[in-house]
């Protein structure tokens, strides 16, 4: 039997999961699509490096694969029928953004450890179009180990890290529901701490903000005094969309310098919008560094992944037992010594980390 042969099975069990699922049953519809997956005894055999040769080696079989569906640092889509879609995502990078989905579905780690965070997202406030304010909370953080299944529902808010590289997944998503006669549609959010979430520019309706971002980036490296002067006059009158995005974009700069410039940019607005926004910037700081740094060992890569995930105490010391680890003081001081020479700002959570111990 090739590789693809197990997926052929698995559109089977799918198709048969559907005929017995009502389409608007979303929890139902995830959690039989989850226990497919779980129950695939062909898919569990499945070589991750075989079956991207074997797709590779001729791509002429392929089905259409979609610009909407471009994740991953390769997805290739191996079933689509007219309710269902399965993806074979192979992932060479830290971390996902906290988003959320649009349809239900599934998604099975065939190889590669990562860990999962599912967040509560709840109290709505609208701070202007494409912007919410809310209470963020995480619900879960778990490990997930080659064959852990997760059923996805459209309620679903969650972040993944990968620690290594590379990690493949399987998804399995549903056709989106179509919205109701003139209402919008279903596009899909991203969120950051402490409580704000908001639709990214890859889904507006034009690329504007991206444009903006993407002027902002090239003026920081050709003149840094005329991109802060041009950032500080901008923020004092654009709308929440653009500021959500633009604090993502400066949280790379050093704390100090961002700490000022907000300051005297919300001072000069005629609305609370950057005030209420600007505590996002640490976050958005934190997680950029994580999921840019690259360590020599897993091990290292482990605890940047659970540094990532914000465990700390006896919570990460559980992750820790649970993977082996019988000394996490010398473990985290050890490893952390290795992200920091990589990146001197993981130093601070490396300290607190100890700390929290």
């Amino acid at each position: 039997m090739s590789t693809i042969d197990a997926f052929r099975e698995l559109q089977d069990a799918l198709t048969a999961v559907e005929e017995q699922t009502e389409t608007a049953d979303d929890d139902r519809s995830a959690h039989a699509l989850a226990a497919a997956l779980a129950g695939s005894t062909a898919l569990a055999r499945v070589d991750p490096g075989l079956l991207l040769a074997e797709l590779l080696a001729d791509p002429r079989g392929w089905l259409d694969q979609s610009w909407e569906n471009y994740f991953g640092n390769a997805c290739i889509t191996v079933v689509r029928t007219e309710t269902i879609r399965v993806d074979v995502l192979y992932w060479l990078q830290n971390s996902s953004t906290l988003h959320k989905h649009v349809s239900s579905g599934a998604f099975l780690a065939l190889s590669g450890r990562r860990v999962h965070l599912e967040y509560d997202f709840s109290a709505l406030d609208a701070l202007g179009d494409g912007v919410t304010s809310a209470t963020l909370s995480a619900t879960s953080r778990t490990m997930m180990r080659a064959a852990s299944v997760s059923p996805i529902l459209p309620t679903l808010v969650h972040e993944l890290y990968w620690i290594e590289k590379p990690s493949v997944t399987v998804a399995v998503r549903r056709a989106p529901a179509q919205p109701e006669a003139g209402g919008p549609a279903h596009r899909p959010h991203e969120f950051v701490g402490p409580g704000i979430g908001y639709l990214p520019a890859a889904f507006h309706r034009t690329s504007n903000v991206q444009r903006w971002i993407d002027g902002l980036g090239m003026l920081r490296r050709a003149n840094r005094r005329l991109y802060l002067r041009t950032l500080e006059q901008a923020m004092t009158v654009v709308d929440p969309i653009h500021l959500i995005h633009v604090l993502d974009e400066l949280s790379d700069n050093p704390p100090d310098e961002v700490s000022a410039l907000l300051e005297r940019a919300a001072a000069a607005r005629a609305d609370d919008d950057l005030a209420r926004l600007a505590p996002t910037v640490p976050e958005f700081r934190r997680r950029k560094i994580f999921s840019r740094v690259f360590a020599p060992g897993v091990d290292a890569q482990l605890l940047a992944g659970l540094l990532w995930a914000g465990a700390e105490g006896g919570e990460l010391a559980a992750f820790l037992k649970d993977e082996g680890v019988t000394d996490p003081d010398r473990f985290v001081r050890d490893h952390g010594e290795s992200l920091s020479a990589r990146d001197p700002r993981v130093a601070p959570y490396v300290e607190h980390a100890r700390r929290s111990l």
